[in-house]
């Protein structure tokens, strides 16, 4: 069992902040501050790397400026070596117990992190005991969506709220590399360059000042601690490579669309054998890791949503496989994240209508449509074809289309018919 001294470093430890510089997450960071008002447990969750330790860490700091007692922040980080021996909800009981009884200060408030709090069996048990007392404001962070599933969210019923955590967005990338972004035109050469590195390399900060080769290898590895740490772990798979090889498939045909049975006759061209039910289970798993993301589409001609056909899309553009030949891809993987940002997750759909035209991204909102194309060149010959299905679109569902360009060689044109044409760094940033 950890001993006294041994539960204040793990402590310690699970609070330092690297030295990296820090960006402040102004919407992520004011959620949490928000959030400490009321009892109701904070579950931070998202893809592994995506800064939600970081954020901890840094609310952590916050809560001390506002008078909170350093040792009344109870912090603890699971991966962390000295709670090794932290497997059930009884060890974690007990360290609870021995730190409630030997560090923390009684009569102030007393602050429960715990991050990476799903490598602890039953440990909701424990969480929904302390929420009963309503004594303690409580935050969990895990890299998997058990934080609000199966047996945690049937007992909590309600009494949870959630924040999810992406990598770094465009604007946040320009933040951590000091460019001011204000004044686009001004420093435009400098942001376009900045954009380049992060259509191919995306927003996990970890991976910004490794190489091309030293980023590729990063990349397989969190591959990697994801199928162990968060689907062997929880789910028993001993087929390994048929499911590292599935999100490989998938990750290279994220712009496509794709069935249960169009990914088995697929992989079985590569010599993978399995079954529909075992693939979409492997990519249930996969999804619940936040690795990939399920689209569905909306046919806006009936208003409907269909859960058979689908797209996908890979946590962040490190994981698009390819070269300069993959840039569509990851411009639509970007669009993709930067609307969940802006929309939240369940109201994103792509369309299609039943004579096979699609447009990329449906946005349902209260009073309109948002409808988006991604082009990765537009110029005056192919400017109708590629808005022709926004225009089509607009026949069945009023709402405001925007075709988004990487490389717009056609600068003049800001309105094609009713849409609205943007280069995609104006629209990340907001320009206009």
């Amino acid at each position: 069992m950890i001993t006294l001294e041994q539960l204040k470093q793990a402590i310690s430890e699970s609070k330092q902040l690297t030295s990296k510089p820090s960006v402040a997450r102004v919407k992520y960071f004011s959620w949490l501050k928000k959030s400490s008002k009321n009892k109701l447990i904070k579950a931070i969750v998202g893809f592994r790397r995506s800064g939600k330790s970081y954020l901890l860490k840094m609310f952590s700091e916050y809560l001390v400026t506002q008078k909170i007692p350093h040792e009344n922040i109870f912090y603890l980080n699971f991966e962390n070596d000295l709670l090794i021996g932290i497997k059930t909800v009884q060890d974690l009981r007990k360290i609870w117990e021995l730190y409630l009884s030997k560090v923390a200060t009684l009569n102030k408030p007393i602050y429960i992190i715990w991050d990476e709090i799903q490598l602890v069996d039953n440990w909701e048990k424990l969480v929904r005991t302390l929420y009963e007392t309503e004594q303690y404001n409580i935050y969990l962070s895990g890299s998997n969506s058990k934080l609000l599933s199966g047996e945690f969210a049937s007992s909590l019923s309600g009494r949870a709220i959630e924040l999810r955590v992406q990598p770094f967005s465009f604007k946040e990338y320009l933040d951590y590399l000091k460019l001011n972004y204000s004044n686009y035109y001004s420093n435009k050469a400098k942001i376009d360059q900045a954009f380049n590195h992060y259509l191919s390399r995306g927003g996990i900060a970890e991976q910004f000042d490794l190489d091309d080769d030293l980023a590729k290898n990063y990349s397989q590895g969190l591959t990697q601690k994801i199928i162990l740490d968060d689907i062997i772990r929880r789910y028993q798979i001993d087929k390994v490579k048929v499911l590292q090889n599935i999100f490989e498939f998938i990750s290279g045909n994220i712009t496509s669309t794709l069935s249960l049975r169009k990914i088995v006759n697929r992989v079985a061209n590569q010599g993978i054998n399995i079954s529909s039910n075992t693939l979409d289970n492997y990519i249930h798993y996969w999804e619940t890791s936040y690795a990939l993301a399920k689209l569905t589409k909306f046919d806006y001609r009936l208003s409907r949503v269909f859960e058979r056909t689908a797209k996908y899309y890979t946590a962040d553009n490190i994981f698009v496989p390819g070269g300069r030949e993959s840039d569509e891809k990851r411009l639509e993987n970007l669009v993709y994240h930067e609307l969940v940002r802006r929309y939240g997750q369940e109201n994103i759909f792509f369309g299609s209508e039943a004579n096979g035209y699609e447009v990329d991204f449906v946005v349902k909102q209260k009073d309109q449509f948002l409808f988006y194309q991604v082009c990765l060149e537009l110029n005056n010959d192919n400017l109708a074809r590629e808005a022709g299905n926004l225009n089509l679109i607009q026949k069945y569902q009023s709402g405001v289309a925007e075709l988004l360009v990487l490389n717009n060689n056609c600068q003049d044109v800001a309105k094609y018919d009713s849409i609205n044409v943007k280069s995609i760094t104006d629209w990340l940033l907001k320009l206009n």
